[in-house]
């Protein structure tokens, strides 16, 4: 009787840690305002681009993010689009990404340092206007600056590489390999704990051969807590010179 005792206060006590820890990460802040903040996030977006040539494309992009520790975080974006102008539906080019974060401290000027590497993989169909028929790789390193509470910098600097494209609509004397840079400050700004937004002009210099094709972009980014593991967010990417502008909706589940 002892004995039985006994192993009953042992398991309401291991059930009580277990439920304490349950419902300390219930409470975790999530602050996904720092692109520095690694959370595991489902994220569903529809997608609206305009360009000036080639057709307008519509669509779902849908992405997910898995960060098994505050210092690793592995993304998958794939999507599911359609060309006004092909009338063909069809995935797009695919995204792979890795973020290593070996520091990230705060309460510091320079609160985050860490290298990350993205691959777009032409998935997407170029006879139908769904994808560009080039592979992308860009590592870069990322930089998070605690200007204040209410707004950081983190600047982004990224190599390019572009692979000769493979589609047989493509000229040969086109087909080329491309080597650049491209540099962009992500400024996040919080309004306040249910709404913060991200302001982020980048220049690209995708071509150093013979033909330059530097571009500025200008990118906006809001996100809006429902609850507690559900926010809705927009973004807006402008390509001026070239008249192309993707606009998105979405709804983020945080897992």
């Amino acid at each position: 009787m002892k004995l039985l005792k006994h192993l009953l206060f042992a398991a309401l006590f291991v059930f009580s840690g277990i439920n304490l820890i349950a419902q300390e990460k219930e409470q975790e802040e999530i602050d996904p305002s720092k692109p520095t903040n690694f959370y595991t996030q489902l994220i569903n977006q529809l997608e609206y681009n305009s360009r000036k040539s080639g057709g307008d494309i519509m669509g779902y992009r849908g992405e997910i993010q898995f960060a098994p520790s505050e210092s690793h975080l592995f993304l998958a974006e794939l999507p599911l689009l359609y060309n006004d102008k092909s009338g063909k539906f069809g995935l797009g080019d695919a995204r792979l990404r890795y973020f290593y974060l070996p520091y990230k401290n705060y309460d510091k000027f320079i609160g985050a340092f860490g290298p990350s590497i993205d691959i777009f993989m032409p998935t997407g169909n170029y006879e139908h206007g769904l994808g560009s028929s080039s592979w992308l790789i860009q590592p870069g390193v990322t930089v998070g600056l605690m200007i204040a509470d209410w707004i950081q910098m983190f600047p982004i600097l990224s190599y390019q590489y572009t692979s000769k494209p493979s589609s047989d609509l493509i000229p040969e004397e086109l087909k080329k390999d491309q080597n650049g840079l491209s540099f962009q400050i992500i400024t996040p700004i919080i309004f306040s704990e249910k709404f913060f937004m991200q302001v982020t002009p980048v220049y690209t210099a995708s071509n150093f051969g013979d033909e330059r094709q530097d571009r500025y972009i200008q990118e906006l980014f809001g996100q809006y807590k429902i609850s507690s593991k559900l926010q809705a967010s927009f973004f807006y990417r402008g390509v001026f010179e070239d008249e192309d502008h993707t606009m998105r909706l979405g709804l983020v589940v945080f897992l």
